[in-house]
C-alpha cells in the first residue's frame, strides 16, 4: 500500500464532517461496498464552509496498480440543501441522488458506484470517500467527463473537504491448479498415482531419486521417498528422505498427500490430483495447496515452492508414464 496523499498538492481547503452508517473511518469496507454487491455507502455531512453552493462526492483508491489510482464513484452538482445520500444511491440509474445531481463514468467506464476489488496479494488499499464543498451551483463538466477531469475542475472551486478513509484487501491465492486431458481411463491414471515408484516416475523437478513402500489404498497410508536437493542447486539441503502421508484417497477420483521431513513442525502443504471422466479419456487436475501451512513456515514467505509450470510439466510426464505402463 502506498502512503501517497491524493490531496497533498491541491489547494488547501477547510475540513468538515462526514459520517456513514455503512462505512467506518479507518476500518475495513463491509461486503456491500465490495465488488459484486457494488452499493454506494450511506453518507451524511455537516459543517460545510459558508458560501457552499453545491457538493460533489467521490470515492477513490490511490493504491490501485495503475499509476493513476482508480476512481470508483463520482457525483457532481449535488444541491447545497442536500446533506445526505442513502446507501445504494449510486446504482445504474442514480435512484438515490437528488434532482440535478449526476454520476460521471468511473474507471470501469460505468456511470455508477463500483465496489472495491484490490488485486489478490497486492496488500491493503485505501478508499477515500470525500464530500467536496464547492463555491458554484454547477461545476460545468459534461456528464461523460472522467472523475479526474472533475477533480481538476473542482480544484479552483473547493471550499472544503469532508474525508472518510476505509480499506480493503484481497488475500493472495494459496492454491495452484492445472488440468490436462489424458487419453486413458481413470483407473490407469490412478494406478500410477497410488504407486510410490509412480511418484518418482512422474517427478518434473529432478529431486525424487527413489521410493519404497506398498501401494497406497486409504487415507493415512505412508511411503518413503529419497530426495536429492542438489539436483536443483538452489538450497543446500543435499540428500535426504521424506515421508509421504496420504491425506485423501477416493479410488479413481482423487488422491492427495502431505510431506513430513525431519523434526516438526511439518510444513503441511498439500499436493493432489482430481480425476474426472471426459470425452477422450480422463481430465486430470493437479493441485498444490499451501493455505493450511504451519504459521512458522508461512512467515518465511517462500510459498509456493512449486510453480505452476512444474505442475503442468508433471501432468505431461504423467500422461507419458500412463501410456508406457499401458503397453
Amino acid at each position: 500500500m502506498s502512503v501517497n496523499d491524493p490531496f497533498a498538492r491541491l489547494p488547501e481547503a477547510a475540513s468538515f464532517t462526514v459520517t456513514s452508517t455503512t462505512v467506518t473511518d479507518g476500518e475495513v469496507l463491509p461486503p456491500g461496498q465490495l465488488s459484486g454487491q457494488d452499493r454506494s455507502p450511506q453518507l451524511s455531512w455537516s459543517g460545510a464552509p459558508l458560501g457552499t453552493k453545491s457538493y460533489a462526492v467521490t470515492v477513490y483508491d490511490p493504491d490501485a496498480p495503475t499509476g493513476s489510482g482508480f476512481w470508483h464513484w463520482a457525483v457532481a452538482d449535488i444541491p447545497a440543501t442536500v446533506t445526505e445520500l442513502p446507501e445504494g444511491a449510486g446504482d445504474d440509474t442514480g435512484s438515490g441522488l437528488p434532482p440535478g445531481a449526476f454520476q460521471l463514468p468511473n474507471d470501469a467506464r460505468a456511470a455508477r458506484f463500483v465496489g472495491a476489488a484490490p488485486p489478490a496479494g497486492h496488500g491493503p488499499h485505501r478508499y477515500f470517500v470525500v464530500v467536496h464543498a464547492l463555491d458554484v451551483e454547477t461545476i460545468g463538466v459534461p456528464a461523460g467527463a472522467t472523475p479526474a477531469y472533475l477533480g481538476f475542475t473542482m480544484a479552483s472551486h473547493t471550499l472544503g473537504r469532508a474525508v472518510l478513509v476505509a480499506t480493503a484487501e484481497t488475500p493472495a491465492a494459496e492454491r495452484l491448479e492445472v488440468s490436462r486431458l489424458i487419453p486413458a481411463p481413470a483407473g490407469a491414471v490412478f494406478s500410477v498415482l497410488t504407486d510410490p515408484k509412480g511418484h518418482v516416475d512422474i517427478d518434473a523437478s529432478g529431486m525424487l531419486m527413489d521410493a519404497e513402500g506398498d501401494r497406497v489404498a486409504r487415507s493415512g497410508d505412508r511411503f518413503r521417498v529419497h530426495m536429492d536437493r542438489e539436483a536443483l542447486g538452489d538450497v543446500p539441503l543435499g540428500k535426504y528422505e521424506v515421508e509421504v502421508v496420504i491425506t485423501t484417497l477416493v479410488p479413481d477420483e482423487e488422491i492427495a498427500w502431505t510431506v513430513e521431513a525431519g523434526r516438526g513442525p511439518h510444513v503441511r502443504h498439500i499436493y493432489g490430483y482430481r480425476l474426472e471422466p471426459a470425452e477422450g479419456g480422463t481430465l486430470v487436475t493437479s493441485y498444490y495447496d499451501w493455505s493450511q501451512i504451519d504459521e512458522g513456515w508461512k512467515r518465511r514467505a517462500v510459498f509456493p515452492i512449486v510453480p505452476e509450470s512444474a505442475l503442468k510439466a508433471t501432468l505431461g510426464i504423467l500422461e507419458r508414464t500412463v501410456r508406457r505402463r499401458g503397453r
